[in-house]
């Protein structure tokens, strides 16, 4: 018998268990992981913000040429996003809902901190005359267009007279370049969905693969850098196929430490760039389902308030005279973190209640893995 265990516990070890079973099971560390990737972009982000010259002693570049803590932070939040979302498709294909959900997940956030950036912040840091600053602007536009543009997700980065003098001049709040990507690769799997596709999950499966390799790994083998929106966009795709195929991924911690250890190996190769992603966009799933982690308290999720507003506040510390990386962070971070409580709980939270209005007067009676977790877990919405 005891050889038996350790037999089991060894061939769990290396085998894992299917992720449609991790998912049957409830129980996830999304918030967990969420939260890591936002840390990771407010780390990666005040050695940027910086100046080139700092940029370049950020420790995971130090340790990964070519990979940077803030990058490799936003593709967590890709990975898992398109996994999630697809699953959320799967589960209540119902394309108004999903609209719904999508919209007030993004923007009832992403409006009070454009606001309060543009209208607040923005007036007590110009150097231009606040009538100036508010109706006529710059080549740029004014804080006007700036907030309604931004809204529209239409990203203008500059605000008049803002932030002129830190090292990454003018940049506003550096972050929000990501939303406009994430927001079409959702109306792209709600799409997929209304054209039935995800009912052939190999066959959607291979077009995806099909559509990310030729946005991204044609360009790699040409010598050419792929675009860093289609690079994100590709680790939203494999979190979608790894929905789609989530009977046949494994995960396995055994097969998640040979990922980081190839990875580590080739980090000095022409390929430190593919070992990288695939090593990144397995962790996300891994972190989600194998390790046994403490929930965190009431479900508070401050990962998306703590990515939309980390990057103006270290730009504010920035033109006050900060100039360390990792007092930056220290800074940084904390501020970063109570907003992004304050967000969750004043504005995402109670948002996200009108999601599912019509769906919550309806008795629910589900059966299946699938359904039984979508009944204990909202997380995908």
């Amino acid at each position: 018998m005891p050889a038996s265990g350790q037999h089991q516990r060894w061939k769990h070890f290396f085998v894992g268990r299917p992720l449609e079973t991790c998912i049957a099971d409830g129980r996830d560390n999304v918030l967990q992981l969420r939260l890591i990737a936002a840390l990771m972009v407010v780390l990666g982000h005040s050695y940027a913000v910086l100046g080139p010259g700092v940029a370049a002693h950020e420790p995971l570049h130090q340790l990964f040429p070519r990979v940077w803590s803030h990058e490799s932070g936003v593709s967590l939040f890709f990975t898992i996003s398109g996994f999630l979302i697809t699953l959320s498709w799967l589960r209540k294909p119902e394309l108004l809902r999903f609209i719904r959900a999508r919209f007030l997940r993004i923007w009832p956030a992403l409006a009070v901190c454009l606001a309060i950036t543009a209208f607040v912040i923005g007036p007590l840091v110009t150097t231009w005359p606040l009538r100036a600053y508010f109706f006529v602007g710059d080549e740029t536009g004014s804080a006007l267009t700036y907030f309604f543009n931004n809204a529209i997700l239409h990203i203008k980065p500059f605000l008049p007279g803002v932030f002129l003098h830190v090292p990454t001049a003018r940049w506003v709040n550096g972050s929000l370049w990501t939303l406009p990507y994430e927001t079409t690769l959702y109306a792209c799997v709600a799409g997929a969905g209304m054209l039935r596709l995800f009912r052939f999950p190999w066959l959607a499966s291979i077009g995806i693969a099909a559509v990310f390799s030729y946005l991204v790994i044609v360009p790699l083998c040409t010598g050419r850098a792929p675009w860093i929106g289609y690079m994100q966009s590709g680790f939203f795709g494999a979190g979608c196929i790894a929905c789609l195929l989530r009977r046949h991924v494994p995960i396995s911690t055994g097969l998640m430490l040979a990922f980081l250890l190839i990875c580590f190996l080739g980090r000095y190769t022409t390929h430190v760039l593919p070992l990288n992603w695939l090593a990144t966009a397995y962790f996300a799933l891994w972190f989600c389902y194998a390790p046994r982690l403490p929930a965190i308290p009431r479900g508070l999720d401050l990962s998306y308030g703590t990515y939309l507003w980390a990057f103006p506040i270290q730009q504010i510390l920035v033109m006050h005279g900060v100039d360390d990386p990792l007092y930056l962070a220290a800074c940084a971070a904390p501020i970063a973190l109570t907003l992004g409580a304050i967000s969750w709980l004043v504005i995402e939270k109670p948002a996200l209640r009108f999601k599912d209005i019509r769906w919550r007067r309806r008795h629910v009676a589900q059966s299946g893995p699938l359904a039984q977790s979508a009944a204990t877990s909202g997380r995908a919405d």
